[in-house]
């Protein structure tokens, strides 16, 4: 079994993680680095619960445009019960169909999405092909190897992790975006890394819902005992309380954009 479930359990696990100061201040620097001005327009691709594209919407304002697409219908749903603007608009949606016009984006914009689909370098292609030329784009990925975290049992953690690369189909893929990126036509225009660091194992932590979700995943696949996966995850609360908590991880931000037009 591999791939993650989208499912309406699994959407508001999100929504849970997206609303931690950890996650909202990656968003915030996305938001940063993409550059928006008002009247722009913008597609997110796997737009999640949808509160990226409820920032953006802020900023392009009623002049611009802002699009997300996501393949679970429960996400979809989330993102248009709390849509907050006219310009703003949500729909089922295939990252490698995007089924969106040629040249029709000045942005495009895809955070943790892309290590998902198998054939990403079509999400690149797409990517290229709905931007108009001289328009932007930012992938964000993690690559799962770099991930640091405390257990008294390496040998369990290092099996737990294992497990957890199933879950998507590029486990590593920032190691190869720069090059993705190039093949796709794309010029790489910078790249970069946003830390995540739990000291504290809490509500407001990303690695919280992070565990709660590698647990249900790595308990579907029945390749590591369920006595060694309770123990894994009960040992973070115990790490917590003993203040000997440890977590981090990077996300590689990469900025890229389409060549301009040629002048007549």
């Amino acid at each position: 079994m591999g791939g993650m479930e989208y499912s309406n359990e699994n959407a508001k696990r999100l929504q849970r993680i997206y609303l931690t100061g950890d996650v909202t201040a990656q968003r915030a620097e996305t938001i940063r680095q993409l550059n928006l001005s008002a009247g722009e327009s913008v597609l997110d691709i796997g737009c999640g619960p949808g509160y990226l594209c409820e920032s953006m919407a802020q900023i392009v304002g009623p002049d611009g445009a802002v699009v997300g697409i996501d393949v679970s219908t429960d996400l979809i749903a989330v993102c248009n019960r709390q849509k907050a603007s006219a310009w703003t608009s949500y729909a089922i949606g295939n990252a490698t169909e995007l089924g969106q016009p040629d040249a029709s984006f000045d942005v495009v914009v895809c955070t943790q999405v892309a290590e998902y689909v198998p054939d990403v370098d079509r999400v690149l292609a797409e990517t290229f092909r709905v931007l108009k030329p001289g328009g932007r784009t930012i992938f964000v990925a993690t690559d799962w190897d770099a991930v640091v975290w405390h257990s008294e049992s390496p040998e369990r953690m290092a099996a737990v992790m294992k497990s957890w690369e199933a879950h998507c189909a590029h486990p590593r893929l920032p190691r190869s975006m720069a090059h993705r990126l190039a093949n796709a036509r794309l010029h790489l225009d910078g790249a970069s890394v946003f830390p995540i660091l739990n000291l504290q194992y809490d509500d407001d932590s990303y690695s919280k819902g992070l565990a709660q979700g590698i647990r249900d995943f790595v308990a579907r696949r029945n390749d590591v005992s369920a006595d060694d996966l309770e123990a894994w995850y009960s040992e973070f609360e115990r790490l917590g309380g003993a203040g000997r908590y440890f977590f981090s991880t990077n996300r590689y931000l990469f900025r890229a954009s389409k060549p301009a037009a040629p002048p007549l």
